[in-house]
C-alpha cells in the first residue's frame, strides 16, 4: 500500500484536484489542504487537519462514504456530491453552498457545523439528506434548504432512543405528505423529510424555521403550526394539526415553531389549513327566502347578478364569531360569479357552518362555506366536502346558519372522521334539526308544495338576532329594519345590491312590485301570521 503522509501547515498549499485511490492520505492537526478542483476518494481522509474547498467554480465531492476529518466550505460557486460525503469533526461553512443532490451529507456523532446561515447552508434538492449519528439531548441543527435561495433551517433534540436523525428540505408542502400537489395558500412553502435509522424509540423536540418570502397567500403566523403527515392506518390518513395546537410564531424574521413530542417521523410542514387535521362533513340545507316550489331548488340570482363576495362575509356581521380555523375564508369570480357553470350545482351564497362538541354543546369551531342551489354545502372550490379542519374524529352536532335567516343544528351527534364525509340532509324532515322544546315554531320552515316534504331554514332575520319578527322595537323588529332599508325617499328600494334586507335574495331591496319581488311581502309571507319565529337554542 502507498502510504502518503501529508504535514502541510500553511493554507498556500494549494491543488487543482485532490484523487486518493487506494493510498493513505493524512493531514496533520493544524495543517490545511487548499483544493481548487474536484475530490474523489475510496478511502477515510486521515489525521486532524482541513480540507479547504476554495474553487473558482462549482467544485464535485465522491468520498464514496469515507470520510473527511474537518471540510471548510470556501466557494461562492458552491460544491456538488457526487457521492456520500462523511464528516468526522467539524464542517464550517466560510461561504457558498453544498448541494446533495441524491448523495448524502453524513455527520459523525461527535461532528459539528460551524457558522451556516441564509447564505452558507446544505441544499437537499434530491434525494439525498444530511444525515447526524446519536442524536439526544443535546439539539442539532440542520442548515438546510431546498434550493439555494431558501433556508429553512430545523433544529431537532431527542429525548428517546439516541439515534441518527436524517433531514431533507422539500419545495413545497404537499397535499400527500412527502408527494402530491403542492399548496398554493396558508403554508410556508416548504417542507421537510426527517427520518431516523432505527425505526420507533424516538421523542423528538422539532423547530423550523423560515423567512417572510416562504410564505404562501393567506398564511397567518399568528396562528400556525408544524403539522405531521400521518401515512396509516386509515381512516387516520393525512396531516395531523390541531386547533389546540396553533400559536403565534416566535422570530422577527426568521420566524419559527416548535413542537415537541414528536414519536413517528416522515413529512412536516408549516401552515394554517391546509395542513389542519381533516374534519369532513356533506350538510344539506335550503333556504326558505329564495326556495322556490316550482323547481324545487333555490334561485342564484346573486350569482348571475355578480354579487356574491369573493370574500366570506360573516366577519364583518354581528352575532358571527369564527372559532377554531374558521374565517377569512375566500373563493374566486370563476366559481361564484356569473360566469361560474349554472345548473343545480351554482352557488347561492355563503353559509355559516359550526361544529358543536357532543358534551356542552358549545362551538369549537366555524367555517364560512358556500351553498348550492341543490341544498348540498360545499367548500369554497364550489365542490368540495366541507372541512372542519384542526379537530380530531369523534361526535359532534353540526349547524348551519345564514345572514339573513334562522339556523338549524343536527337533532343528534354526528361520527365524523378524516377521510370521509358524512351526509347530513336536513331538508327531509323538522325531526332533522334540534328542538330545545322551549321554541313555539317547529325549528325549520315546510317550504315544499306538498306540506310536510320539504324543509329549510326561516328566513326574515334582518338582524341576525335568532328570530324573525314584526313587532317589538325598531332594533329588533325585522319590518321596521327592512323598511329602513329600503329608504321610502327613494322607494322602490336600492338595487344590485347584497345586503340582509334583501330577503327573496334576488339582488333588489323593494317594497314595491309582485310576491315574488316585493320583500315587505315575503318576509309577511315567511311569517305566515306569526309576530315572531325563534332559532332553537344552540
Amino acid at each position: 500500500m502507498l502510504l502518503i503522509v501529508l504535514s502541510v501547515m500553511f493554507t498556500a498549499d494549494s491543488y487543482a484536484q485532490l484523487t486518493i485511490n487506494g493510498a493513505q492520505f493524512f493531514i496533520e492537526s493544524g495543517a490545511t489542504v487548499t483544493v481548487q478542483g474536484d475530490i474523489t476518494s475510496n478511502t477515510d481522509i486521515l489525521g486532524a487537519g482541513k480540507v479547504l474547498l476554495k474553487g473558482t467554480g462549482n467544485q464535485n465531492i465522491n468520498m464514496n462514504n469515507f470520510t473527511i476529518p474537518n471540510l471548510e466550505m470556501d466557494n461562492g460557486s458552491n460544491a456538488t456530491l457526487t457521492g456520500n460525503v462523511k464528516i468526522g469533526t467539524d464542517l464550517l461553512f466560510t461561504n457558498g453552498k453544498i448541494i446533495l443532490g441524491s448523495n448524502n451529507l453524513i455527520m459523525s456523532a461527535a461532528a459539528t457545523i460551524t457558522s451556516p446561515g441564509s447564505s452558507k447552508f446544505v441544499v437537499t434538492n434530491g434525494t439525498g439528506k444530511l444525515i447526524k449519528a446519536s442524536v439526544g439531548n443535546t439539539a442539532f441543527t440542520y442548515p438546510v434548504g431546498n434550493t439555494a435561495l431558501t433556508y429553512n433551517p430545523v433544529s431537532i433534540s431527542n429525548s428517546g432512543t439516541v439515534d441518527s436523525i436524517a433531514v431533507r428540505c422539500l419545495a413545497n408542502a404537499n397535499n400527500t405528505g412527502l408527494t402530491g400537489t403542492g399548496f398554493t395558500k396558508e403554508v410556508v412553502d416548504a417542507s421537510w423529510d426527517i427520518s431516523e435509522a432505527l425505526a420507533g424509540g424516538s421523542n423528538l423536540s422539532l423547530t423550523a424555521s423560515w423567512d417572510g418570502t416562504d410564505e404562501l397567500p393567506g398564511f397567518n403566523r399568528n396562528k400556525a403550526g408544524i403539522s405531521y403527515y400521518i401515512t396509516s392506518p386509515a381512516p387516520n390518513v393525512g396531516w395531523d394539526l390541531l386547533n389546540s395546537q396553533t400559536a403565534a410564531a416566535t422570530g422577527a424574521g426568521p420566524y419559527s415553531y416548535t413542537r415537541t413530542g414528536i414519536t413517528e417521523l416522515g413529512a412536516f410542514a408549516i401552515g394554517t389549513r391546509p395542513v389542519l387535521s381533516p374534519l369532513l362533513v356533506s350538510p344539506k340545507i335550503f333556504l326558505q327566502s329564495n326556495f322556490s316550489t316550482g323547481t324545487g331548488f333555490m334561485s342564484d340570482n346573486l350569482r348571475l347578478k355578480n354579487l356574491i363576495p369573493v370574500n366570506e362575509p360573516y366577519d364583518s356581521i354581528p352575532n358571527f364569531i369564527h372559532s377554531g380555523s374558521g374565517g377569512k375564508e375566500s373563493s374566486t369570480a370563476a366559481i361564484v360569479g356569473s360566469a361560474a357553470p349554472a345548473g343545480n350545482d351554482a352557488i347561492v351564497d355563503w353559509v355559516f357552518v359550526q361544529l358543536h362538541d357532543a358534551v356542552s354543546g358549545l362551538v369549537v369551531s366555524t367555517r364560512s362555506v358556500l351553498l348550492q342551489r341543490d341544498g348540498d354545502i360545499v367548500e369554497t372550490d364550489g365542490v368540495s366536502d366541507v372541512n372542519m379542519a384542526g379537530n380530531v374524529s369523534g361526535n359532534y352536532y353540526i349547524s348551519v346558519r345564514h345572514r339573513n335567516h334562522l339556523g338549524a343544528r343536527t337533532a343528534s351527534t354526528l361520527a365524523l372522521v378524516k377521510t370521509t364525509a358524512l351526509p347530513y340532509d336536513f331538508t327531509t324532515a323538522q325531526t332533522k334539526a334540534f328542538n330545545d322544546g322551549i321554541i313555539v315554531n317547529p325549528p325549520m320552515a315546510d317550504i315544499g308544495s306538498t306540506p310536510g316534504t320539504i324543509f329549510g331554514l326561516y328566513g326574515g332575520n334582518i338582524n341576525v338576532d335568532r328570530t324573525t319578527r314584526k313587532t317589538g322595537s325598531a332594533t329588533v323588529n325585522d319590518f321596521s329594519l327592512l323598511l329602513s332599508g329600503v329608504n321610502s325617499s327613494s322607494a322602490p328600494g336600492p338595487t344590485d345590491v347584497y345586503r340582509r334586507e334583501d330577503l327573496n335574495m334576488d339582488g333588489n331591496i323593494r317594497k314595491t312590485g309582485s310576491s315574488t319581488t316585493n320583500d315587505f311581502s315575503r318576509l309577511l309571507a315567511i311569517l305566515n301570521g306569526s309576530n315572531i319565529l325563534t332559532q332553537p337554542l344552540f
